[in-house]
């Protein structure tokens, strides 16, 4: 799988790899989890984009998948 967010930016590979890619470009150093870093992406989207994302998931591996269907049933992410 390849995304493109709004921004521009890439990432490949699966779901787990693409968050990971993206909280590692990420301008928060102090977001350690997968966890942490999608519960800061579901707070950004809700205050800069005025959209809420439904993510669930008990393991980084259902996290992350979730919040990259999320991104691209949203629009805040294509696939390309």
């Amino acid at each position: 799988m390849r995304i493109e967010l709004q921004g521009g930016e890439k990432f490949n590979g699966s779901p787990l790899k693409i968050v990971n890619q993206m909280k590692g470009s990420t301008m928060f150093s102090d977001v350690k989890t997968i966890r942490e870093y999608v519960d800061m992406v579901l707070r950004n989207a809700k205050m800069v984009e005025n959209v809420e994302l439904t993510v669930k998931g008990n393991t980084d591996e259902e996290l992350a998948r979730s919040l990259v269907s999320e991104l691209l049933e949203r629009g805040l992410a294509r696939e390309v």
